[in-house]
């Protein structure tokens, strides 16, 4: 009985390194996820500015008026 509590007893520092990996781990896979998150957000961002300047120069080539700003037209984001 005393040798199997010596052997449980020197198996804890590898729990503990084990532990540690995992929560490395996780820390790990909850960063790519938030980082996944932001990516997506980017893109969509990237695609509507996209969107809203085909839309304008779209507008601006049926009026004939594709050689001034665009006053009126669209957020006036300018992207």
């Amino acid at each position: 009985m005393f040798t199997e509590l010596l052997a449980a007893a020197k198996a804890i520092p590898r729990i503990v390194d084990a532990l540690e990996r995992l929560g490395d781990l996780g820390t790990a896979i909850a960063a790519q996820q938030r980082k996944d998150e932001k990516d997506k957000v980017l893109i969509d961002l990237i695609a509507a500015a996209r969107e809203r300047r085909l839309r304008q120069r779209e507008a601006e080539r049926l009026s004939g008026d594709s050689g001034s700003s665009s006053e009126g037209l669209g957020d006036g984001g300018g992207i």
